[in-house]
């Protein structure tokens, strides 16, 4: 059974990086931080779903959000969206390519903002149901 308080204030956190990141702040290093640490939080509440449920292992960040799809949580295509953000996320903390700011600006704007929130209140529906 999930913690219920545990992922309320994970949500509340959650809000408050979304929020910022709607403001559009125009430093592409706060943006960054911004989307790396809404995406940690959303990875964070996901695997926190998974263990607390019993579900199956995720194999790695991304697949967390394929796990919740599996079990109903997350519809599929939100689900993708979601590990693409994962995947965001690896590429703004590891370097792993030079990030392409304004393709990440764009993003957040094209729907990454609805993403958070459909991702949020899936997380709340299942975290009510478990009262």
């Amino acid at each position: 059974m999930v913690d219920v308080d545990r992922i309320r204030r994970m949500l509340v956190q959650l809000e408050r990086y979304r929020a910022l990141l709607a403001a559009d702040h125009p430093d592409p290093f706060r943006r960054r931080h911004l989307v790396q640490t809404a995406a940690q939080i959303c990875i964070d509440l996901a695997n926190h779903v998974i263990a607390a449920d019993g579900h199956r292992v995720p194999r790695d960040y991304g697949d967390a959000f394929r796990v919740l799809a599996e079990v109903g949580v997350l519809d599929a295509a939100l689900a993708d969206r979601m590990v693409a953000l994962a995947g965001a996320r690896n590429v703004i903390v590891h370097l792993y390519v030079e990030v392409d700011d304004d393709r990440l600006a764009r993003a957040v704007r094209a729907g990454g903002l609805d993403d958070l929130t459909a991702f949020a209140t899936a997380i709340a529906a299942l975290a009510a149901d478990d009262r």
